[in-house]
């Protein structure tokens, strides 16, 4: 890995640990909420029948308001994350594709999330109940959204931070071909739109990726590299 010192210049910006923690705990509570205000009612599924959707929806109204909240939250932190560290790479010398692929995947990422969450509140409307297609509607629009519309894109994050901070030795080689195996996970999520078989990989995303955030923020340096003295 290249030289670094406490002496060398340091990124200004958002602590990465600290960002990929808020990130974790809102992302969390968009989760766990669901089960804590409606403990009885099951996820709903996109293959569903409408009937079950709109039940679904009047027996939820509370959790869907609530995790739509945590899951747009979630998607500031997010979108803090994918920025400070595409901009490190920067700040530590790199101009390979690489960095701007990350940053593009995880943009429309974000956006994709945060469309996902607008979908699900609106199932929480009062009125939403009488209308059986707009409710089958926005659940197939959250659910992809946040399942492949999320995840594929954010594949591409995985995949350009990995690679180039890993070619480039600021992180380990086991956290380079993580984030490969999660970016390539990503990417076979999208197959969900043609096989339900593929659903699998969506939480492998959306979800082991985490993990690698918080890995990618304690390994990532914040100081510029000095230059090797021959």
């Amino acid at each position: 890995m290249p030289s670094l010192s406490s002496s060398a210049p340091k990124h200004q910006g958002p602590p990465l640990l600290l960002v990929a923690g808020s990130y974790v705990v809102l992302a969390l509570c968009g989760v766990f909420s669901g089960k804590l205000l409606a403990p009885n009612v099951p996820f709903a599924m996109p293959y569903d029948s409408v009937a079950k959707a709109v039940a679904h929806v009047q027996a939820s109204v509370d959790a869907t308001r609530w995790g739509s909240f945590f899951q747009l939250a979630s998607a500031m932190p997010l979108l803090v994350f994918i920025a400070t560290a595409v901009n490190r790479l920067r700040f530590l010398g790199v101009r390979a594709a690489g960095a701007t692929i990350a940053l593009c995947g995880g943009i429309v990422a974000t956006v994709m999330l945060a469309f996902s969450a607008l979908s699900d509140w609106a199932l929480g409307t009062p009125e939403m109940a009488t209308l059986p297609g707009a409710v089958r509607a926005l659940q197939l629009l959250g659910f992809m959204g946040g399942g492949p519309g999320f995840v594929a894109p954010l594949g591409l994050f995985y995949l350009g931070i990995s690679i180039t901070a890993g070619l480039y030795r600021f992180i380990p080689k086991w956290l380079m071909w993580t984030g490969i195996v999660l970016g390539v996970c990503s990417e076979v999520a999208s197959l969900t739109l043609v096989t339900w078989k593929a659903a699998p990989f969506i939480p492998i995303g959306r979800y082991l990726g985490i993990l690698w955030m918080v890995a990618i923020a304690l390994t990532l340096p914040n100081h510029r590299p000095e230059p090797s003295n021959n």
